[in-house]
């Protein structure tokens, strides 16, 4: 009786029972019944010849020659595996477009309420968004993206206005002098003056606003006051208040 072998499938592990004329057909090389690979036997052959395997392998022999004898090898159709791989396909199409456009939708809807809040609502308000500790870094990022400029930071408290004097000219003009500083650690814009008169009965006369184009016709208005920076300031207006007791200078931003 010829030896007996028995050999495993690299592929998938499947185990076969083989005599030595099925290795001498093609060098050793076969094909498994239950994955249709090509694998050579002799990498993982076990003898069956009792007399001569060594004793720590009998149980194991034994018990894959038992296996194998006891159960055939499942073998799937052509049917079979064409059913299953076009399962596969058809789960796959289903799930990943949905996803897709449920993402592409959600980002889309995003893009536009923040279009709208940008330019109904901050774009609108951004010089007062802009002095905002919460809403200045949204419009630092958003002008990143629309290239615009943020409105510099502006602390009305941190001016301090000194040797302030209003005198009356002979044509019956005030003239307004003062010296402006900033007290901040960062650069702002100038701001815009007002000057208050009163009289002793407490009526009270206001100048007109004056912008820094007004004020300091010779400096660029765009241009910023730099930290401890002082800038004299002179400029006049007409007023119907005569006679005054008290004057007061009021910043406006």
């Amino acid at each position: 009786m010829s030896e007996t072998f028995l050999t495993n499938c690299p592929h998938c592990k499947s185990v076969f029972k083989l005599r030595r004329e099925h290795l001498e057909v093609a060098s050793g090389h076969v094909r498994c019944g239950n994955c249709h690979s090509l694998f050579l036997a002799t990498d993982s052959l076990v003898s069956l010849d009792k007399e001569t395997q060594k004793a720590q392998m009998e149980e194991t022999v034994e018990q894959a020659e038992d296996k194998i004898m006891d159960s055939a090898i499942p073998e799937l159709t052509d049917e079979d595996k064409s059913e299953h791989y076009e399962l596969a396909i058809e789960a796959t199409h289903s799930s990943a477009p949905h996803f897709f456009k449920w993402f592409i939708y959600s980002l889309a809807g995003l893009i536009l309420i923040f279009l709208g809040i940008w330019f109904l609502y901050i774009w609108p308000n951004k010089a007062v968004l802009s002095q905002d500790a919460s809403w200045r870094p949204v419009l630092q990022t958003s002008c990143k993206v629309f290239q615009c400029v943020v409105p510099p930071l502006q602390d009305l408290k941190q001016y301090r206005v000194s040797s302030i004097d209003v005198s009356e000219s002979p044509g019956g003009q005030k003239e307004v002098s003062m010296v402006l500083k900033n007290l901040a650690d960062f650069a702002q814009p100038f701001p815009k003056i007002q000057v208050i008169l009163s009289d002793i009965k407490g009526n009270q006369y206001k100048s007109p606003v004056y912008s820094p184009e007004q004020y300091l016709p010779e400096v660029n208005h765009n241009a910023l006051i730099q930290p401890n920076q002082s800038v004299q300031i002179g400029f006049s207006f007409n007023s119907s208040l005569e006679h005054y007791s008290g004057y007061q200078v009021q910043l406006v931003q």
